[in-house]
């Protein structure tokens, strides 16, 4: 399991092309960027998000999966659903995105 700073860390030596989008992200990504500005509206900013950000917290969900909270504004964190494969060099599958309002992850972990 990653902390926050372990997961930026891993992410932020990553190469682009170890990042797989999947087609479910992909949709996700269009549908809630068109609903929501707290959203991206494309995969280059995603990228950018993962490379050059540090989390503000971290879920591990199990089976490699994590949950990663990005704080975009003071009310909405961009949650990033991914999966993570480093034994046989980093390989990431992003599995779905989609905002959540801060307070949600203030309940979680205090922070």
């Amino acid at each position: 399991m990653y902390n926050e700073e372990e997961l930026f860390k891993l992410l932020s030596t990553t190469n682009k092309t170890n990042f797989e989008f999947k087609r479910h992200f992909l949709d996700r990504l269009k549908l809630r960027a068109q609903n929501s500005n707290a959203v991206p509206d494309d995969i280059t900013e995603i990228q950018k998000i993962l490379l050059n950000r540090c989390p503000v917290y971290v879920d591990y969900q199990g089976d490699d999966e994590y949950k990663v909270f990005y704080d975009i504004s003071e009310k909405y964190d961009l949650v990033i659903i991914l999966w993570l494969q480093v034994s046989s060099g980093s390989k990431i599958k992003l599995i779905t995105v989609y905002p959540q309002p801060v307070k949600r992850r203030f309940n979680k972990n205090g922070k």
